[in-house]
């Protein structure tokens, strides 16, 4: 009685292995067009634990995406933005537009780069996420993907939830190698919207823009 089960099992185990692609495929086809989000949650920054609030701005099909800080303090004021090949990173205080390759750039050093949000599977080329099963969230039943980061992301492991009915990754939880979370972030708002480059692409006219 027990090959029965062991085959039930093992098919169990493979067919949740194979879900995570098609998961993928399902959240890049819903996320298609433009749509604007507010990511929120805790972080834990320099002095200790923060609040995290930011606005993102999507437009997948051009591989564009903008995040706008508003919490914590030092942070507010401050946006990034992502494109094909560059990060862009402007600092409120000095009035200063970081441009760096996109290889190269450190996204505020929050340990989570904002176009994972829309791009799951490059989030997922560095992240070896695996289906572990399912979950209940305040948004409704979520597949739970955890993962282990290459060396280099700024964390050492992610938790990711994807909502069932409406493919779309609803929270992120970053830990370290001891297993502390780093971040525990939300997407909350999400919609879709009219946006155009211009509008993720925009920055103060005045602003110095530095070349890394």
């Amino acid at each position: 009685m027990e090959k029965p089960w062991g085959i039930l099992l093992l098919a169990l185990g493979l067919a949740l292995a194979q879900s995570v692609s098609e998961i993928l495929d399902r959240v890049e086809r819903n996320l298609q067009d433009p749509w604007q989000a507010v990511v929120q949650g805790q972080i834990q920054g320099p002095g200790g634990q923060e609040e995290l609030k930011a606005r993102v701005l999507a437009i997948p099909k051009e591989n564009l995406f903008r995040i706008e800080f508003q919490k914590p303090g030092s942070l507010e004021g401050n946006f990034t933005v992502i494109t094909e090949k560059e990060v862009w990173n402007y600092l409120y205080f000095t009035n200063q537009l970081i441009v760096s390759p996109k290889e190269k750039a450190q996204v505020q050093g929050l340990g989570f780069s904002p176009q994972g949000l829309g791009d799951l599977k490059g989030l997922s080329e560095r992240v070896s996420l695996r289906l572990v099963g399912e979950e209940r969230l305040p948004e409704g039943v979520a597949w739970k993907l955890v993962g282990r980061a290459q060396e280099g992301q700024g964390f050492a492991t992610l938790e990711l939830y994807i909502l069932k009915n409406d493919p779309r990754p609803v929270r992120f939880v970053f830990r370290d190698e001891a297993g502390k979370v780093m971040a525990d972030l939300r997407v909350v708002e999400f919609k879709k919207a009219s946006l155009r480059p211009q509008d993720l692409k925009r920055y103060p006219k005045d602003a110095q823009v530095v070349r890394r």
